[in-house]
């Protein structure tokens, strides 16, 4: 193996298990990846992965270069995140993660503060619901909504949050007479969040035993969108339900604690100076508007 960019290749296609997804994770053709990884198989002589209707399975030969492919993957990321926590200037990239709702609540507003202090620093902003890896330097800074931080990864807790039951105002206004009720038999309409659970939770069974599920969302955007609509009751962050002038809270419930807010970093990088002038600005605009994601 003369080119060591081959290995990249085959650790994409061991990973994704198709042509396409490697090609997507790459930023390449799906015929580069194919024509890569042949060509590769035609110079070892022998087949690294077995073409299946399933998907690529490695062969044993692929199996040995995938292992070679990781151990060279892990030591570029590790001489990565050495050379670039010797960096001691305010300016450079700095790539910050989180999830589309945290931009759109205060991110986006803290970043654009932060850029108007710090002109030479480039942020760049990923919006992902899926969780970058900050070991893989997928991401500079990854603002998280946890209670269970990786312990292998260094940040501040910005802030605590808590959620609460709402509803439309005029689906409220529709069914005032079961809503405004302690306790009622009377039918009422519930969306629920995939991973919260699929039905309505007890809290909610409780004070109406025939609450029946309308609809189930695993995006909290698209949840917001159906408690909006009427759709029924759907239980959101405060900071997200508080804000909508088109929601009200259940009356006769409270709020109740929800996951924290992290901002969080490789360990190895805590004393980068963007990066560590960073993760205090942010944590510190967090938590200065702290009631707002309590909902007080």
């Amino acid at each position: 193996m003369d080119n060591w960019d081959d290995l990249k290749f085959v650790l994409a296609v061991s990973k994704a298990g198709s042509l396409a997804k490697a090609a997507r994770s790459l930023g390449v053709t799906h015929s580069t990846v194919s024509r890569r990884l042949s060509a590769l198989e035609e110079r070892m002589g022998t087949r690294l992965f077995d073409r299946l209707p399933e998907g690529f399975t490695a062969t044993s030969a692929g199996q040995e270069a995938i292992a070679a492919a990781r151990r060279v993957e892990a030591e570029v990321l590790a001489l990565d995140t050495r050379i670039l926590a010797q960096d001691a200037e305010l300016e450079g990239p700095l790539r910050v993660t989180a999830a589309q709702l945290i931009f759109q609540a205060q991110l986006a507003e803290i970043i654009a503060r932060f850029k108007e202090l710090h002109p030479r620093i480039d942020v760049t902003m990923n919006a992902a619901n899926e969780v970058l890896s900050l070991h893989r330097r997928e991401a500079d800074i990854a603002v998280r909504v946890t209670d269970k931080p990786d312990e292998s990864l260094f940040g501040r807790l910005a802030t605590g949050q808590n959620r609460c039951f709402y509803t439309s105002k005029d689906y409220l206004r529709q069914n005032q007479d079961a809503l405004m009720e302690s306790a009622t038999m009377k039918p009422v309409k519930f969306v629920a969040f995939k991973w919260w659970g699929s039905t309505p939770p007890k809290t909610l069974r409780d004070r109406f035993p025939n609450a029946e599920v309308s609809t189930v969302s695993d995006d909290m955007i698209a949840m917001h969108a159906a408690v909006r609509a009427g759709m029924g009751i759907g239980r959101l962050p405060c900071f997200l339900g508080d804000a909508d002038p088109a929601l009200v809270r259940l009356p006769g419930m409270e709020p109740s604690r929800y996951f924290d807010i992290w901002i969080l970093t490789h360990p190895d990088l805590k004393n980068v100076a963007r990066i560590r002038s960073f993760l205090k600005f942010a944590a510190d605009a967090f938590k200065a508007n702290s009631s707002f994601y309590l909902g007080k």
